[in-house]
């Protein structure tokens, strides 16, 4: 399950927190094979919960992963992490979606809303991991390969918008069209694109590329070319 965080307000201790925090927190900072990121740490009912923080700070809004229970020995040791800050914390709101904490650290008080964000249903998530693992294409890359996927699906509607109008004026009913290719995979839209543009070719045919250009007839040996031939055999 993910998660967004977002840092409302951080300040040096004073007296107007509004109640006495409730159980202990640690923030370790931490590289594995996915990079560099944070685990936050919430000690309740004897375990720890929380999140590993996809971000090397928690001063802005950031991603996070929801975090399997772990021990609460966590809250004492470090293993192979940096702490970055420890203390306590409480829930000012809380509900099904998320709500605010107030984390009281060792330099000050931070107060953090956590809003859960739906992830991907698991059969998209499925067809997203078999598409890049056929392709070969790297997990990293697959928020681009989409964004290019969708500007070029774009593009192709457009252009068969444009050769529609003009291949059949009025009678193209764009809505028709466009309601007709949405379900279709861009191969297949590139497939009805072509259609068109054979239409488009036969209407007005392309002029060639370059033209042949006409040789000058040959009328005679020049004088030049007679004495060349002359010097070279020796004449």
């Amino acid at each position: 399950m993910y998660w967004k965080l977002v840092c409302l307000e951080s300040r040096k201790h004073d007296a107007a927190a509004s109640g006495p925090p409730e159980e202990r927190f640690v923030i370790h900072r931490h590289r594995d094979a996915q990079g560099p990121h944070l685990d936050l740490r919430l000690e309740q009912d004897g375990y720890c919960l929380g999140w590993r923080v996809d971000a090397e700070t928690l001063d802005d809004e950031v991603w996070a992963a929801e975090k399997a229970p772990h021990p609460a020995s966590w809250l004492e040791q470090d293993g192979d992490a940096v702490r970055e800050d420890d203390g306590a914390y409480r829930w000012l709101r809380r509900d099904a979606r998320g709500g605010e904490l107030a984390l009281h650290g060792r330099n000050g008080v931070r107060i953090l809303r956590a809003e859960r964000v739906d992830g991907l249903p698991p059969a998209c998530l499925r067809a997203v991991c078999e598409t890049l693992a056929e392709t070969g294409c790297a997990p990293h890359r697959a928020a681009q390969l989409i964004a290019d996927g969708l500007e070029a699906r774009r593009r192709a509607l457009a252009r068969f918008v444009g050769l529609g109008r003009e291949l059949d004026g009025a009678g193209f009913d764009e809505a028709v069209w466009r309601k007709t290719l949405e379900p279709l995979s861009l191969r297949e839209v590139f497939r009805h694109l072509e259609s068109l543009e054979a239409r488009f070719d036969r209407k007005y045919p392309p002029e060639p590329v370059s033209r042949p250009e006409r040789l000058p007839e040959e009328t005679g040996k020049s004088a030049g070319a007679e004495r060349a031939l002359e010097i070279l055999w020796g004449g």
